[in-house]
C-alpha cells in the first residue's frame, strides 16, 4: 500500500513535469523556425549544464544517504545533511567563478545578450537548489512534496508559454519564461522548508563518514556529468558544430518525446526505485528487489514502445506539424534505445547501493571517449543518422559494461526466458495494429490501434506468464470487489500466475 501511494505521488510529479513540459516544447517548436528552435534547445542546454555542474552526483547521493540514515535512525542524519548543504554551497561558488571566467573568454562568440546570460545563469542556480531539496524529500520518501511543487509551478509555465505564443512568440521571451519557471520552482520548494529534516553540524558524524561521502560523490559527479554529455548533449553539440541546427532540433524532439513516453508508466516505478533498493541492501534483499524491478520496467516499457514506433509519424505531425517530419526516424530509434537504458537501471542502482561508483566512473569515462570518437566520424559523414548511430552504440556498450560490473555485487540481469515471455506478448499484440493500419490512417488509426494493443498486450501477459506472483496476489485482493461476471476471468488469470 505504501509503495502504491509513493508511486501515485511520483506519478503526479512526473506527469505534470514531463507532459506539461512536452506541451511547452511543442508550443515553442510550432512558433519558432526549425533553426530558432534548435538554437533555443542549445540555450536551454547551457542552463541545464549549469544546473548539472552544481548537482551532478550530489543529488543522487543526497537521496541515497538520507534514505540510509533515515532507515538507521541513529541521530546522525542532521550532521550528514549539514555536510551536504556545505558541499552544495561550495559547488555553487566554484560554478560562479568558472562561469565568469568562461564568459570573459567566449562572450564575443555568443548569440545572447549579456543581461539574458546573467539571468539565465542565476535561474539555473535556483533550479539546482530546488533539485537538491527535492533529493532530500525523495530520501525521506516525501513524494507528496514533489507533486505539490510541480502542481504549483507547471501551470505557471504552460500559461506563460501559451500567452507568449499567442501575443509575441520570440526566442528571447521564451528563454525568459524558462528563467521565470526556474524561479517558481525555487520559491515553491521553500514553501515546504518545515518538512525538511533538520540539519546541524556534527564533527564526529562528518569525520566518520566524510571519506565515504566524498569518494562516492566525486565518482558520482563524473558519472552523472559524463552521462549527460554522452546520452544527448554530445550529439547535439556535434550537430550544431556542423551547422545542422534543424537536425539538432529533430534530435531534441525525439529525445523529449521518447523520454516522455518512457516516463508515462515505467518512470513512476523508476522514480521510487533507488530508496527501495537502498532499503533492500540494508535488509539483504537487493537481488529480489532488482529482479522484480527489471521485470516490471520491461513490461511497462513495451506497453508504450510498440505504439510509439507504429504511429511516430502521426505523433510528430499532430504535435509539431509537417515541418518536423524529420524527427520521425529519430523518435522510432530513440524509443527503443530508451527502453534498453531503462533495463540498465537494475545494474545501475545496484552498483550505487553497493558503493561501486568508482567502477561506474571508469565506464562513463570510457563511454565519453567513445562518444567523442564516434561522433567526430559519424556526424560529419551522416548527420542526424550519425548522431543516432552514436547514441545506439553507447546505449549497447553501457548495458553490457554495467551488467558485467554489477555481477560482482551478485546482480543478475533479467533472464532471456522472461524477456522472451514479455516480448512475445508485445509482438502478438502488435498484429492488430498492422491490420488496422490497412483500413484506417491518421489520428483515428493511432487512437484505436493503441487502445487495442494495450488491452491485448496486458491480457497476453497472463498467457505468456509475463507477470509475477505479486500481480496474482493483487488480483486476489480486488476480486471480491468486482462484479460477479469478472470472477471467472480473474480466477483463470490467478491460476496462470501460480501454476
Amino acid at each position: 500500500m505504501r509503495t502504491s501511494l509513493q508511486a501515485a505521488m511520483a506519478a503526479i510529479n512526473l506527469y505534470s513535469e514531463y507532459f506539461l513540459g512536452l506541451i511547452v516544447s511543442l508550443t515553442i517548436a510550432r512558433n519558432l523556425s526549425t533553426e530558432d528552435y534548435g538554437l533555443y534547445s542549445s540555450i536551454i542546454w547551457i542552463a541545464g549544464l549549469i544546473t548539472l555542474a552544481i548537482n551532478s552526483g550530489l543529488a543522487i547521493n543526497v537521496t541515497k544517504f538520507v534514505a540510509e540514515f533515515t532507515k538507521k535512525d541513529n541521530g546522525e542524519l542532521p550532521g550528514i545533511l549539514a555536510y551536504f548543504w556545505r558541499i552544495q554551497h561550495i559547488r555553487i561558488a566554484i560554478v560562479v567563478v568558472l562561469a565568469i571566467t568562461i564568459l570573459g573568454f567566449q562572450y564575443g562568440q555568443t548569440k545572447m545578450e549579456l543581461w539574458l546570460l546573467v539571468i539565465l545563469f542565476l535561474c539555473a542556480v535556483v533550479k539546482a537548489d530546488y533539485m537538491f531539496r527535492m533529493a532530500i524529500f525523495k530520501g525521506i520518501k516525501k513524494y507528496d512534496v514533489l507533486a505539490k511543487t510541480s502542481l504549483i509551478t507547471n501551470p505557471f509555465n504552460i500559461v506563460a508559454v501559451l500567452t507568449c505564443a499567442l501575443f509575441s512568440p520570440k526566442l528571447e521571451y521564451f528563454v525568459l519564461i524558462y528563467c521565470g519557471t526556474c524561479l517558481m520552482y525555487g520559491a515553491s520548494a521553500r514553501l515546504f522548508n518545515k518538512n525538511l529534516p533538520k540539519s546541524s553540524w556534527q564533527n564526529n558524524t562528518v569525520k566518520q563518514h566524510k571519506d565515504r561521502i566524498i569518494a562516492q560523490m566525486l565518482s558520482a559527479t563524473g558519472i552523472v556529468f559524463l552521462s549527460a554529455l554522452i546520452f544527448k548533449q554530445s550529439q547535439v553539440v556535434f550537430l550544431e558544430h556542423n551547422n545542422l541546427l534543424s537536425e539538432a532540433g529533430f534530435f531534441n524532439i525525439a529525445f523529449l518525446l521518447s523520454t516522455a513516453a518512457i516516463t508515462l508508466i515505467p518512470g513512476i516505478y523508476q522514480e521510487i526505485l533507488l530508496p527501495k533498493i537502498t532499503d533492500a541492501v540494508q535488509n539483504n534483499d537487493v537481488n529480489a528487489q532488482v529482479a522484480q524491478a527489471e521485470k516490471y520496467l520491461m513490461a511497462l516499457s513495451l506497453l508504450v514502445v510498440a505504439p510509439m514506433i507504429f504511429y511516430a509519424d502521426v505523433i510528430i505531425e499532430i504535435l509539431y506539424g509537417q515541418r518536423y517530419q524529420g524527427a520521425v526516424l529519430p523518435l522510432q530509434v530513440m524509443i527503443v534505445l530508451k527502453t534498453i537504458l531503462t533495463l540498465n537501471q537494475g545494474a545501475n542502482l545496484t552498483l550505487i547501493s553497493y558503493d561501486k561508483q568508482v567502477g561506474m566512473l571508469k565506464i562513463k569515462a570510457f563511454l565519453f571517449l567513445c562518444a567523442l570518437i564516434i561522433s567526430l566520424i559519424s556526424v560529419p559523414l551522416w548527420g542526424l543518422k550519425g548522431a543516432l548511430l552514436t547514441y545506439g552504440t553507447l546505449t549497447l556498450l553501457s548495458l553490457v559494461l554495467y551488467s558485467h560490473l554489477a555481477k560482482q555485487c551478485g546482480y543478475k540481469m533479467i533472464s532471456i526466458r522472461i524477456m522472451y515471455r514479455i516480448s512475445l506478448a508485445a509482438v502478438i499484440a502488435s498484429i492488430p495494429m498492422l491490420l488496422l493500419d490497412q483500413l484506417l490512417n491518421g489520428l483515428l488509426s493511432a487512437i484505436i490501434g493503441t487502445l487495442i494493443y494495450v488491452v491485448v498486450y496486458l491480457n497476453l501477459l497472463f498467457v505468456t506468464k509475463g507477470y509475477d506472483r505479486s500481480v496474482g496476489y493483487l488480483l486476489k485482493q480486488i476480486r471480491p470487489k468486482l462484479p460477479q461476471y469478472c470472477h471467472s476471468y480473474l480466477s483463470w488469470a490467478i491460476k496462470r500466475l501460480v501454476s
